[in-house]
């Protein structure tokens, strides 16, 4: 009787680890998508910057970096 009950807490840790694991992975990706993210918005407001102080029209640089015009109209 204890091997069945030594084998079911056994099944039991295993399938609590393996959930465990896939959590931790589960968030590691949304971690990797948000950094991605805004790693992708930082380069387009640099972009921007360098786009505006070369004197490209505001709506240009909207419509080339998929920022907003009050977004750029805010870079200094």
């Amino acid at each position: 009787m204890i091997f069945v009950l030594k084998r079911k807490w056994d099944a039991e840790a295993v399938r609590m680890y393996q959930e465990g694991l896939e959590n931790q992975l589960q968030e590691a990706k949304k971690a990797v998508v948000i950094a991605k993210a805004e790693g992708e918005r930082k380069k387009a407001l640099e972009t921007a910057l360098e786009f505006k102080k070369m004197g490209l029209p505001i709506a240009d640089i909207a419509k080339g970096t998929g920022l907003s015009i009050d977004e750029i109209e805010k870079l200094k």
